[in-house]
């Protein structure tokens, strides 16, 4: 997580925003109306924006509202701790204390890059019922489409770096390329996932990613369910 923990050290001292406008920037010129519209307004460098003032993206959650313990992961679909914590930690994290009502869980995009940024906004276009199968997809298969070899080929267009993940997506939801490039063009979601990520910087401090947080509190061993199930027992006792 180590380089991870530094963009996201970044983002606290008020460069999150200038990464995605800068995402946008490179973007924009290779990709279409869609993606210059989305160029036409970012964020300032104090992490403001001239159209977004207020956060309202909903949050993706699984379990039981009134669920005794509350957890909440932010997370980067580029990174690769969050796709281990995904794939070895989630699954048992799910089935032992979400699905039994002991944990309400919320997953929150923190993208530290723009293919990050992308990918959360994909995700966010489907269907809701689409969202987390999606996303596990995403870390399932980071290698495929999020591969640096991919993104620093330069003979290579935008277009083309672009179609696994738009291939992924027609697999999961039935996702036109159209209504792909319609997504990643859409500058109203693109602000909204970034006040979000600008949020969990200032009012959470999130260290890197994954971080996640059992009511209100970091954890500080998330690599084995092991660690985590020792956290949450603990608190399920104080309770």
């Amino acid at each position: 997580m180590v380089m991870h923990a530094r963009l996201a050290r970044l983002w606290r001292r008020g460069f999150g925003p200038v990464f995605i406008a800068a995402a946008l920037i490179f973007l924009a010129p290779h990709a279409g109306p869609a993606f210059a519209d989305a160029s036409a307004k970012t964020a300032s460098p104090s992490g403001d924006s001239a159209d977004v003032a207020v956060l309202n993206l909903p949050d993706m959650a699984m379990g039981k509202q009134d669920a005794p313990l509350n957890i909440v992961e932010y997370a980067s679909m580029t990174c690769p701790h969050c796709a281990h914590f995904d794939m070895e930690v989630f699954p048992e994290l799910k089935k032992n204390y979400i699905d039994t009502g002991k944990v309400y869980y919320v997953f929150r995009e923190f993208p530290l890059d723009g293919v990050a940024l992308r990918a959360s906004m994909i995700a966010r276009c489907m269907d809701k019922g689409h969202f987390f199968a999606f996303v596990d997809e995403l870390f399932r298969k980071q290698i495929v489409w999020a591969n640096p070899d991919l993104w620093n080929d330069k003979d290579k267009s935008l277009e083309e770096k672009f179609t696994p993940l738009a291939e992924m997506a027609k697999a999961e939801s039935g996702m036109t390329r159209a209504e792909f490039d319609k997504c990643i063009g859409d500058k109203g979601l693109m602000e909204q996932i970034a006040l979000q990520a600008k949020r969990g910087s200032d009012v959470f401090n999130v260290p890197g990613t994954p971080a996640v947080y059992l009511d209100g509190k970091l954890l500080i061993n998330t690599q084995t369910f092991d660690d985590v199930d020792t956290d949450l027992k603990k608190a399920l006792q104080e309770k």
